[in-house]
């Protein structure tokens, strides 16, 4: 029997909203196993509090902390000590950082370095060190849509607009920017022809991955799109061919220039 991965999710909760607590978790377990769920935090953070009645339907380990100091994020401290234990334990496959402060970019690259999956999440306010620092980065806010932000779109798309327009400073590092849909199919298509000029039809897999280390925050779903399949299915330029499996039942999925 194939050995399943065993996976750590750290929570940042000074940072993150607990709205986002099932699809973290949902998300996470498309990795593997999930054998630690912890959320660190202040114990004096309007933000943690909210966490409260949640990690109990969760599953959630609150490793909660007092800030001594203004400033000094000791919850942050934690969570890095704890993470580099569990690297040195040798129990955890996959680490699941979940925060948009970008001073846990040098905690994933160490992850990475030895071998480890690091998969992100955070809000598109994360810098984009942290989010390249990942194998992969999901973008909550624009994956996840509660009812009460679908009512609220139209004032949402203002205030995305808003921060798009306004320029950036020199000295400020850039927040993470999600490409335009039609660039994305152009990396697509230049992957291809990259990668598999002799190859009539590739199978949506190898494109996917090849797609991930180019753009680690890329994910269908930000774009309104249930699957990579469904994105590319609009393509001017891209079939999308499924084929059955030789077990009769489940379908392979290829992409082809047009």
């Amino acid at each position: 029997m194939e050995k399943q991965c065993q996976v750590a999710i750290l929570i940042d909760g000074d940072n993150v909203s607990a709205k986002y607590a099932g699809f973290i978790k949902q998300e996470a377990s498309s990795y593997g196993n999930i054998k630690f769920f912890r959320l660190y935090g202040s114990i004096s953070s309007p933000t943690v509090k909210a966490w409260y009645s949640v990690m109990p339907t969760q599953g959630i380990n609150p490793v909660l902390q007092i800030s001594y100091a203004n400033g000094k994020s000791i919850a942050d401290q934690a969570l890095t000590i704890d993470a580099m234990d569990l690297l040195y334990s040798g129990e955890i496959d996959v680490f699941c950082i979940v925060s948009s402060d970008s001073d846990f970019t040098k905690l994933a690259y160490r992850l990475k370095e030895t071998g480890k999956l690091v998969i992100g999440m955070g809000e598109q306010k994360t810098k984009e060190s942290l989010a390249n620092a990942c194998d992969k980065f999901m973008i909550l806010d624009l994956i996840y849509k509660s009812e009460e932000e679908i009512e609220d779109k139209a004032d949402e798309e203002v205030e995305q607009k808003k921060r798009v327009d306004e320029p950036v400073k020199e000295d400020e590092e850039t927040t993470i920017s999600v490409p335009q849909k039609e660039d994305v199919l152009n990396d697509i298509v230049d992957l291809l022809d990259t990668y598999f000029a002799d190859e009539k039809r590739v199978h949506l897999s190898k494109i996917g991955k090849l797609l991930a280390n180019k753009l680690p925050g890329f994910d269908a779903r930000n774009y309104g799109y249930k699957n990579m399949r469904q994105f590319l299915s609009e393509s001017s330029e891209l079939d999308v061919i499924d084929e059955k499996a030789p077990d009769g039942i489940h379908n392979i999925t290829y992409i082809e220039k047009k």
